[in-house]
């Protein structure tokens, strides 16, 4: 996220939190001052029929023996006018027009007070009553402008007020947009050191669910990622180790093809050319299920493998090599003592042939004599053992590995060991399994692999 980005989130959140404050403000205080003026108006209506009240009394006696004040009490608040009229509507003293108007001549009719807004002002009028009929009315009236005017200190500190609290919610909206946009500010660097292959990036935590699982989220992201670069960058070397055999069994096919057809012009060497082309397949579906297995994880792909065939499969790809240099290769695939012949194990068939690879390259390249593979049945798992003929771990070569001893690593496999039993342990423990060194000298390897539960019961 780039500054400009970052500031535009911050103005978003502080914009939209001064605008919900301003909206807020707004539905409580235009309410309240429009309330405050109607109140002030009937309130200003009550005191005005309160002065034409007390007029009417004070002039009751006069207007009852047919005398015509010569004053009327002086009206409060200023500006206040005061009128009484006669009986018959006319003027009598005060302020207003010589003829009473309709307002006036209702409540000299009968009509009662009344108060009522005419010509901007605010009027009250009250009929002065003698003993058996209406012989006047009082007028009082006041200007509504004048009303307003006096709620002009209020309707300021009210407007004070909410600038007050738009001030407020302006401090406390950037401090929170801060808040809120400071862990992605911090994840979108993080997310830029990702980029350039930084997998050790870390967010810290920002008290905010959501960033929280964002970021947790982001963790995850980054340690899938360094555990994915670390398998592709094991694989580079796992899949060299694992393709010199098949790849010297390839090229000893293909020189003595060649030798044949010098010594033999005219021989059929089509038989050689399919086995190359057939191991050049082999070494494609290799190289494919190496990439696979190395961005897998765990427990994948996992189904019933037939061990015999495997073991077939992987034998010939030695047994040109070993008879190059002398040696044998045996297979015996009926030690398990089961009648229909080997149970079936469940793991990865490509797992299963790279493990088998490493432990036969090892007896091939380290080993002497006929090398000998043999399979059996123990309890609920089908043991796999290649051995030959030569000193053994004995030796000392770190190649072999070394026995177990103090502050070894479990199953008597160092970490001198190379690149490929590192690979073949890692592997074996992928489909529920395990590489143990059965024998020292002369020296056996074993795969132990668990039976399919779905095999024959």
């Amino acid at each position: 996220m780039t500054v400009k980005g970052a500031a535009r989130v911050r103005t978003r959140i502080v914009s939209l939190s001064v605008a919900i404050a301003a909206i807020a403000v707004a539905l409580f205080g235009v309410p309240l001052g429009l309330g405050l003026a109607r109140y002030a108006v009937a309130d200003e209506g009550v005191a005005l029929q309160r002065l034409a009240d007390l007029t009417a009394a004070a002039v009751l006696t006069d207007l009852a023996h047919d005398r015509i004040p010569a004053v009327l009490p002086v009206a409060e608040p200023p500006g206040t006018s005061l009128a009484l009229f006669d009986a018959d509507g006319l003027l009598a003293v005060g302020d207003g027009a010589p003829t009473a108007d309709r307002d006036v001549m209702a409540v000299l009719a009968g009509g009662g007070p009344r108060v009522a807004e005419r010509g901007g002002d605010l009027v009250a009028i009250v009929p002065v009553m003698g003993e058996h009929e209406i012989v006047g009315a009082v007028r009082a009236a006041h200007p509504v402008s004048a009303v307003y005017t006096a709620l002009v200190p209020l309707w300021l500190g009210m407007l004070g007020l909410a600038a007050l609290v738009l001030a407020a919610a302006w401090v406390i909206a950037r401090r929170q947009a801060r808040r809120l946009a400071q862990p992605l500010e911090d994840l979108a660097v993080l997310a830029g050191r990702l980029g350039e292959g930084d997998f050790s990036v870390r967010p810290a935590r920002a008290g905010l669910a959501e960033v929280d699982a964002l970021g947790g989220a982001f963790t995850t992201t980054a340690a899938r990622l360094d555990d994915l670069l670390a398998r592709e960058r094991a694989f580079s070397a796992e899949a060299s180790h694992q393709l010199r055999t098949p790849l010297a069994a390839l090229r000893l096919r293909l020189e003595n093809a060649r030798a044949d057809a010098r010594a033999h012009p005219g021989a059929d060497v089509g038989t050689a050319l399919d086995a190359a082309v057939a191991e050049t397949e082999r070494l494609t579906r290799t190289v494919e299920e190496l990439l696979r297995l190395a961005r897998a994880r765990g427990g994948d792909r996992r189904g019933p493998v037939d061990l015999p065939a495997v073991l077939d499969e992987v034998a010939e790809t030695y047994r040109p090599r070993l008879a190059a240099e002398g040696r044998s290769l045996e297979l015996d695939l009926d030690g398990s003592g089961e009648p229909d012949g080997v149970p079936a194990v469940v793991g990865s068939r490509t797992a299963v042939e790279q493990v088998l690879a490493v432990l036969l390259d090892n007896a091939v390249r380290h080993g002497e004599g006929a090398v000998r593979v043999g399979l059996r049945e123990v309890g609920d798992a089908v043991a796999v053992d290649v051995g030959d003929e030569g000193p053994g771990f004995a030796n000392g070569k770190p190649e072999r590995g070394r026995p177990p001893g103090p502050g070894a690593p479990p199953d008597g496999l160092g970490t001198g060991t190379g690149i490929g039993l590192p690979l073949a342990t890692r592997l074996a423990g992928d489909q529920g399994g395990r590489v143990v060194v059965s024998r020292e000298s002369p020296p056996v390897m074993t795969l132990f692999l668990p039976l399919d539960d779905r095999d024959g019961g």
